[in-house]
């Protein structure tokens, strides 16, 4: 016989405890293994080394590229020329316009009733 037959072979009741003690195994060593990686990584966030923290320190700033450059510089000279001509509408020369403020009226909406 074999090991298969072996199990077939048992009863009903005993052939269910077995598949629930294998499915809790299972599951408990599948968690066993998350905690402990999730504990290592929570350790790591908790007590970080001073290297690290030194190097983390340093500003990371963003370098433009070329093609940036060349925008950037077309920009200026447009401004510049048009500047020269005697643009008069500083709106075409700004690039952000002011908003627009609002009255600062209240209105009441039409379902509300005075009590």
């Amino acid at each position: 016989m074999s090991f298969l037959d072996d199990i077939q072979n048992q009863p009903q009741r005993t052939r269910e405890i077995m598949f629930g003690l294998s499915v809790f195994i299972t599951v408990l060593l599948i968690g066993m293994i998350w905690f402990r990686s999730f504990q290592k990584k929570l350790y790591v966030l908790m007590n970080p080394e001073d290297g690290i923290e030194k190097s983390l320190a340093i500003e990371n700033t963003s370098v433009p590229s070329l093609f940036g450059f060349v925008l950037q510089t077309a920009g200026e000279v447009k401004g510049l020329v048009s500047g020269l001509l005697g643009d008069s509408n500083p709106e075409s020369r700004t690039k952000n316009p002011e908003p627009k403020t609002e009255s600062g009226e209240v209105y009441k909406l039409p379902l509300s009733n005075p009590k």
